[in-house]
């Protein structure tokens, strides 16, 4: 996420909330092993991030 301009705002207890600076858009990204590729496909297009 690093990598399209995306900071990591703050951390929670199972969640890490990512910020879009060109956009202002924060989106919860959970943190597990395995995160469902539709759950991917949502964040990604949330944060106007090129698809994967």
């Amino acid at each position: 996420m690093r990598k399209y301009g995306c900071f990591l705002k703050r951390e929670g207890s199972s969640h890490s909330l990512w910020c879009n600076p060109k956009t202002g858009h924060v989106e919860a990204i959970p943190r597990h092993n395995e995160i469902p590729n539709k759950l991917i496909k949502k964040i990604v297009k949330s944060l106007n991030l090129p698809e994967l």
